[in-house]
């Protein structure tokens, strides 16, 4: 064997391995996710509050992102095998978090129970006994799943939070559990600005994380680090105003 085709041999995987290091492949949930990550049906192009925020970091990294589409449960299984890089997934949502590597919290993500009116607003715990609240299907709410368990709240799930919040416009269930900057953007964007009144009984609290592959594991001190720093800055504040207008 010839020592140039011995070289050859030799280098080959390495490039071959950079280069496919250079692409992350990133889920976007089907359905949509807005205004964390969706489909801006104008341009077809992906869009929100986490493309936003981790587009420049991905540029910084000469790292190329490929967005595909997926719904919750199957990515997550796709990105235990390796066949996707990362999505937005938090450990206390994921079915094996300890095969997975998470990012530091990105930011607050808060779930409420949202009445259609403020006199359906449930002030106390009595008031939610036998109501029926819609859910998404795939999730897990640390929250409510004791109370679904013993039968006091009536789970009905839907195939997106768009169809969770028209459910309950249309009266098919008594309140809506859904996150608060969701129902804000569906609201302002889908619904004609209709007002949409919470409680706090309930109300589920975790940070949002971005889950990887164990082989981008390199990557994530840098990350973690520019997050801090956009968080710091009030960049990533920034973002989420360009999206949402809190109701009052």
């Amino acid at each position: 064997m010839s020592k140039l085709l011995c070289v050859l041999l030799l280098i080959l995987p390495l490039l071959c391995t950079g280069s496919e290091a250079g692409i992350l492949r990133f889920v976007v949930y089907h359905p949509n996710l807005p205004p964390y990550i969706y489909n801006d049906s104008a341009d077809n192009a992906v869009v929100g509050i986490i493309p936003e925020l981790l587009t420049p970091f991905f540029r910084q990294q000469n790292i190329r992102v490929e967005y595909l589409y997926d719904n919750r449960a199957g990515a997550e299984q796709r990105l235990y095998r390796g066949e996707v890089d990362a999505m937005m997934l938090s450990p206390d949502w994921a079915k094996q978090p300890d095969k997975l590597l998470f990012t530091d919290g990105v930011m607050p993500y808060r779930d409420y129970l949202f009445a259609r009116t403020k006199e359906e607003v449930s002030t106390s715990a009595g008031q939610l006994q036998g109501k029926t609240i819609c859910t998404r299907e795939y999730y897990v709410y640390p929250t409510l799943e004791p109370l679904f368990a013993e039968g006091v709240l009536l789970r009905l799930d839907s195939s997106s939070q768009e169809a969770q919040l028209r459910m309950v416009l249309n009266k098919r269930c008594d309140l809506v559990y859904m996150n608060d900057l969701i129902v804000y953007w569906l609201a302002e964007q889908k619904f004609d600005r209709v007002q949409l009144y919470p409680t706090d009984l309930l109300m589920g609290q975790s940070q949002l994380h971005i889950a990887f592959n164990p082989r981008w594991r390199e990557l994530l001190p840098k990350l973690n680090a520019y997050l801090m720093q956009q968080q710091q800055n009030g960049e990533l504040h920034r973002i989420i105003q360009r999206y949402i207008t809190p109701q009052g």
